[in-house]
């Protein structure tokens, strides 16, 4: 049997908020489905790598199961090591072909297939979709990425460029060779100016990459890119349709620059994907005979949380991804103001509607923030310890990622770069310790700040823990 590369090469896999349940639960609710609950649902995720992005799931979703599978046996049992550490008796992990995956597995209210279909032969995404199909509950959704034109098509002249130029290599030759060959042709470059900005800043972002992003992603030796109009005609020939995007505002067109084109949203999206010159989709699936609304409703907002970070900048308001709304009502403000004093945790319309004139207005409000990517939309409320007790307890997966990084994954499934002197606090934070105890082990550690800086620091990390979601009552 010929080497798996991905057992060779490790490919890094990491949370990814876009394919949380939270996420694909919230635009199915926008859409006018119901999912089932975020915490009693069941997760299936094909190329589950190590298990980077279910680990953290399964962990902060003790109700939920999950399920994880791959083609390389080398991540899966890195992956059984971990589940192992951390007891997780919510979580399996096989290492199986996806075409081999039949009844057994069971039925999932949500499918993850994040960094597959663009990198496997026809007759593996024809397998892929009609898995979805099969394996999809009445109610379920469906995620599946994918590299996408017209945006690819820059990265696409620099895979065949790269792939010249390491004709006959070995795999990890390969890697190596293609740098040089970046490097080299960034700053050689002889186009005209437009063209020669466009390769020097899409070379910088393969350079960046890890030897396996790079081998596995832009390397590999299949990779499809497609337009959003031949990815849904293909979902539909499986029974499977359009459901939303995990960039929730791309969904929308707060300016109303597609507002000359016909009453189609399928259209919208394709010209949506020329207009931002899109290269990769997170597309959310659903059965095809699943009723749609048309659009998402203003009513829909109470059933959702909200979450965005608040700062004031230059007279505006700045939220999530550095948008910027100006400050024209009070109640706009203030509800900004209240769902960044919770961030990253999201807050429920109920908890937001005092700071508003009336449901309606809250409503409206929320649905603007949305549009314009202000705000992200949750179905989930994420509980956590969000105060500091007396023997502050970190969560146990925290714990265990602070053994050997400095990336630490919290409540909500986001990354958090920690540095050394937060790293440090975690590992003690068992639940055994008070602060007097606390301070004392941080000061017997290696290389410790001074006894004035420890007692300066301790307070405002624990209450910045809490705030992040990395503690646990």
């Amino acid at each position: 049997m010929a080497e798996n590369t991905y057992d060779s090469i490790p490919y890094p896999t990491f949370p990814r908020l876009a394919t949380h349940p939270d996420r694909m639960a919230a635009v199915a609710l926008l859409f006018g489905m119901k999912p089932a609950p975020v915490d009693r649902c069941r997760v299936l995720e094909i190329g589950c790598g190590n298990a980077g992005n279910l680990l953290p799931m399964a962990y902060a979703l003790p109700g939920s199961r999950f399920l994880g599978i791959d083609l390389a046996e080398e991540p899966i049992a890195r992956a059984h090591a971990d589940i192992r550490a951390l007891g997780l008796a919510n979580l399996e992990v096989a290492a199986r072909d996806l075409r081999d995956l039949g009844p057994e597995i069971g039925e999932f209210d949500f499918i993850i297939a994040h960094g597959v279909y663009s990198w496997v032969p026809e007759d593996v995404r024809d397998r892929l979709l009609a898995l979805c199909r099969q394996r999809l509950a009445p109610a379920g959704v469906a995620l599946v990425s994918y590299n996408l034109y017209p945006g690819r098509h820059i990265r696409q002249m620099l895979r065949e460029m790269m792939f010249h130029h390491t004709h006959g290599d070995a795999p990890r030759e390969r890697v190596d060779h293609a740098r040089w060959f970046l490097d080299w042709l960034a700053k050689s470059c002889l186009a005209p100016p437009t063209f020669r900005k466009l390769i020097e800043e899409d070379a910088a972002t393969l350079l960046a990459y890890t030897d396996g992003g790079l081998a596995h992603d832009d390397l590999s030796e299949v990779n499809h890119p497609l337009y959003f109009r031949d990815f849904v005609a293909h979902a539909a020939a499986h029974g499977l349709q359009y459901l939303g995007d995990t960039s929730i505002d791309r969904m929308f067109d707060p300016r109303g620059l597609l507002a000359w084109l016909p009453d189609d949203r399928l259209e919208r999206e394709q010209y949506t994907d020329f207009l931002y010159l899109r290269s990769f989709r997170h597309t959310l699936l659903c059965r095809e005979e699943v009723p749609l609304a048309r659009s998402p409703r203003a009513e829909t907002m109470e059933r959702l949380c909200f979450s965005a970070p608040y700062k004031m900048v230059d007279g505006d308001l700045e939220g999530a991804g550095g948008i910027r709304i100006g400050v024209n009502q009070p109640s706009v403000e203030a509800v900004a103001r209240a769902m960044g004093a919770c961030y990253p945790l999201p807050v429920t319309f109920q908890e937001l509607l005092p700071y508003a004139g009336s449901a309606g207005e809250l409503r409206e409000m929320l649905l603007a923030l949305i549009s314009v990517g202000f705000a992200e939309c949750h179905a989930y409320g994420f509980p956590c310890q969000d105060s500091v007790s007396q023997r502050p307890r970190a969560t146990a997966l925290a714990r265990y990622q602070a053994q050997r990084s400095a990336k630490l994954v919290n409540v909500v499934h986001a990354v958090i770069d920690m540095d050394e002197f937060g790293r440090r606090l975690v590992l003690l934070l068992d639940g055994t310790r008070d602060r007097a105890t606390l301070a004392r082990d941080i000061a017997a550690g290696p290389d410790p700040p001074t006894a004035e800086e420890i007692v300066a620091l301790l307070p405002e990390r624990l209450q910045q823990f809490a705030a992040l979601g990395l503690l646990e009552g």
